[in-house]
């Protein structure tokens, strides 16, 4: 049986990034969106001891939606909550072009 190699782009890579991502809210405290290139997020600590299901427990967002053509582990994860991710949802950022 061949041996497997990390390649860096699968589930288990996305899980790693994911479990980082979470340490560091713990350790740093970091906030509801904290990064976040659109400003989602509402901001409020993440409570990590809630159960996956809860509107308020921790998640990992792609600022690029996986729907709209982001990868799945090329990206920085922002923290955010259940529920504020789903308010994400897949939208993408606007764009304003100005005529010329």
């Amino acid at each position: 049986m061949a041996k497997r190699q990390r390649d860096g782009r699968g589930k288990t890579a996305y899980r790693r990034k994911r479990d980082a991502l979470k340490r560091r809210v713990e350790r740093d405290n970091l906030p509801c969106g904290y990064g976040s290139p659109t400003q989602e997020g509402c901001g409020e600590p993440i409570d990590l001891t809630l159960p996956a299901g809860h509107p308020q427990a921790f998640t990992a967002d792609h600022p690029e939606a996986l729907a709209n053509g982001g990868h799945l582990v090329a990206q920085t994860l922002i923290p955010m909550h259940n529920a504020c991710n789903s308010r994400k949802g897949s939208r993408a950022p606007v764009e304003i072009w100005e005529a010329t």
